[in-house]
């Protein structure tokens, strides 16, 4: 279903508190709608087209450096086609999850013009997070980015190019590599078939 069959709710307050919900922290929140825009294949600009609020503010939330206003919720939620309050209900998470190969795909979502599959659902309190990374035939970069932390990757079938802030990195099926994360990366594919990467990231990402 997609957001335009969906209805959406929007709630709006003359003081437009700030929402502060007690069981959900600033970035768990922030990870949570980041979470729902890229599995719609939605960008921040789109957001701010759909739902009227800027695109600055909505990547300051994701990050949890600020905390949506009830107002400024109910446009994120109107622009992801869903209830504000499924945003916030607070979520007790499992400390054992598993995942069976075959519901993996179920979960698949694009950054770039790469796959995401996360490798697993996450536990409580997750820390860290994995998934498997498809990059599609091209030489140019399926994606890039940078965040807090740390990220480690191994090539588990394929040759991958891996550039940390400009140094390039070619992995074979095997090679892994480990490095600060807040170093801008890339990933990009140099073989004639699709590389499929394990990428492990600390803390857990939405990209």
């Amino acid at each position: 279903m997609t957001p335009e069959n969906l209805t959406p709710v929007e709630i709006e307050t003359p003081a437009a508190p700030c929402l502060c919900p007690r069981d959900l922290s600033a970035s768990e929140l922030g990870r949570r709608i980041k979470m729902m825009r890229v599995s719609r294949g939605l960008t921040l600009k789109d957001l701010e087209e759909r739902g009227g609020i800027s695109a600055t503010h909505v990547s300051e939330i994701e990050r949890g450096k600020a905390s949506p206003t009830v107002g400024a919720l109910g446009r994120i939620a109107r622009a992801l086609g869903m209830r504000p309050a499924t945003l916030v209900e607070p979520h007790v998470l499992p400390e054992i999850t598993v995942t069976r190969a075959e519901e993996r795909p179920m979960l698949r979502m694009q950054l770039g013009a790469a796959t995401l599959e996360p490798v697993t659902e996450p536990v409580q309190d997750a820390a860290l997070g994995a998934q498997f990374i498809t990059l599609p035939i091209g030489r140019g970069p399926a994606f890039t980015h940078r965040h807090e932390g740390e990220e480690w990757v191994t090539v588990m079938s394929g040759v991958a190019e891996i550039r940390v802030e400009g140094e390039a990195f070619v992995l074979r099926e095997g090679d892994s590599l480990h490095f600060r994360a807040h170093r801008p990366h890339s990933y990009a594919n140099l073989a004639s078939n699709p590389a499929v990467l394990l990428v492990a990231a600390r803390p857990r990402q939405t990209l």
